[in-house]
């Protein structure tokens, strides 16, 4: 077993690699179709989902089709003691980079975390029995504590896993659904 960290680290080169492959934008495509007729995606009113960086799984596409179904989508806001919160995004709403590169809404209306039907839990890792390493800030092991909605991953091939190669740990929140 590798420590989180350890693959953390492994974790960031492959899905480098990964995206810069020749066939990796007909692959994503294929991984967003998946996910745009998931029964718990089509019947839902309000998604969840951060704006990606660079080397993450690109999720405008995911954020124009849930607009363009007149589903709400709601980003994240970090704030202290490693919370967050989530706000309502239009495509107009005013953004800020920050100090960990992130893009987050500046204002906007809050939105209860029981309100949100779909949270799509980004990652750098999964299993196919449902564990998740993210980026080790914990923010989203918090906040799907108590959350009611369905948590959906998008993996990429390098960020799926048959069973996890890193110690789970009792804080570690499953994902309702993985999308591979």
């Amino acid at each position: 077993m590798e420590t989180k960290k350890q693959l953390r680290t492994a974790q960031l080169k492959r899905i480098h690699h990964f995206l810069r492959r020749d066939d990796a934008d007909q692959l994503l495509e294929s991984l967003y179709q998946r996910l745009f007729v998931d029964p718990d995606f089509l019947n839902s009113q309000m998604i969840g989902i951060t704006l990606s960086m660079a080397d993450e799984l690109d999720t405008q596409p995911i954020i124009n089709r849930a607009l363009q179904s007149e589903k709400q989508v709601v980003i994240p806001r970090t704030l202290p003691k490693r919370q967050m919160e989530f706000v309502l995004y239009n495509g107009h709403s005013k953004l800020e980079t920050t100090k960990f590169g992130t893009t987050e809404p500046v204002g906007g209306q809050v939105v209860s975390k029981n309100e949100i039907d779909v949270l799509i839990v980004p990652g750098l890792a999964f299993s196919k029995n449902h564990y998740r390493v993210g980026y080790g800030g914990g923010f989203y092991d918090r906040f799907l504590k108590g959350f009611n909605g369905t948590s959906i991953a998008v993996a990429m091939p390098p960020q799926l896993f048959e069973a996890p190669s890193w110690t789970p740990e009792d804080f570690d929140v499953l994902i309702d659904k993985i999308i591979y």
